[in-house]
């Protein structure tokens, strides 16, 4: 599917009413993480902060590994790359494969550890015969096994975006002990006026049954970074709005700046200049929020809430 029907699907079903050593101060030990967050802001990999499209697979210094593996009674294609304590497990959105996080997938790995799949009939990986009806709490499951079967080890940082970020919040409710940090992009929130089912690679997923799961979501003070569109009723900025009423917009953009108080230890950035699928559109938004959270967890400190102030507004902040 094109990003633009994506993005227009997703958007209208949402808004449906129908439905390591430590230093000997902790003022020094602030300073020296401080100083590496804004650093690794700052510059990227290759010393810009700028993003360029990148597939899988190309990645010189760092060769992603993909195949498609059995595990929880589904076959999903995985691909990883990179190395580090931490391991980065990206969830695409509804009917949105790895190919939709092309821009972003090359930093994330010269970062730590990154995997990505794709969620049956989507992408790399065969649909189902019959399909059958899932919910978040179904996925959440099959990512966990095929973790386990890839052997991926803990402890991981989840990034999911749009309705993967239900299945995120479902992940994170039932296998807590194994993560360190979560980001969510444009999140779907748990009752968010969604429709009762959506359709995805031939399955059918009841998202009130997902929406129930995602709601058990308690993560404390979990490192949290939040990242909502300036403008999450465009395709791309500049485009033709969806037609979504004013009322739907702001219940949308009120579920994504509610999402940053489920922690305690969060930050939440609007992006300037996009619009729903912001890994596309600011890709180097999504990086630096990757990079910072990275370092919050291996650094076992708190998220610097302004430390993303050039890509947008954060009202937390104020």
């Amino acid at each position: 599917m094109g990003r633009r029907g994506y993005v227009e699907d997703m958007f209208r079903l949402s808004t449906n009413r129908g439905s390591e050593r430590r230093a000997p101060t902790r003022r020094l030990r602030k300073a020296a993480v401080t100083a590496l967050v804004f650093a690794s802001l700052v510059s990227g990999p290759t010393g810009t902060a700028s993003a360029t499209a990148t597939p899988v697979g190309t990645v010189a210094a760092a060769p992603w590994s993909s195949r498609v593996i059995s595990a929880g009674g589904v076959r999903q294609w995985f691909s990883c790359s990179g190395s580090g304590r931490f391991t980065v497990v990206v969830i695409p959105g509804l009917n949105a494969s790895h190919r939709m996080w092309s821009r972003v997938l090359r930093a994330f790995a010269a970062t730590t550890r990154t995997c990505i799949y794709d969620r049956p009939g989507l992408g790399g990986s065969p649909p189902l015969h019959p399909h059958r009806t899932v919910s978040a709490a179904t996925q959440a499951l099959e990512l966990w096994a095929l973790l386990v079967a890839a052997r991926e080890r803990a402890p991981l940082i989840i990034v999911g975006h749009s309705y993967g970020g239900l299945v995120a919040r479902t992940f994170v409710a039932r296998y807590h002990r194994s993560v360190a940090g979560l980001m969510l992009i444009e999140g779907v929130a748990p009752y968010d006026r969604v429709s009762h089912y959506w359709h995805e690679g031939g399955d059918r997923i009841d998202v009130w049954a997902s929406s129930r799961a995602a709601a058990r979501l308690r993560p404390g003070s979990i490192p949290l970074v939040v990242e909502a569109a300036q403008d999450p009723n465009r395709n791309y900025w500049g485009a033709s709005s969806f037609g979504a009423s004013a009322s739907d917009i702001a219940d949308w953009r009120a579920h994504q700046r509610a999402a940053a108080s489920l922690s305690t230890n969060s930050t939440f950035l609007i992006v300037r200049h996009s619009a729903h699928v912001i890994e596309h559109d600011q890709p180097a938004a999504v990086i630096a929020g990757v990079r910072l959270l990275v370092l919050a967890v291996r650094h076992h400190h708190r998220l610097l809430r302004c430390a993303l102030g050039r890509y947008g507004s954060q009202p937390l902040c104020r």
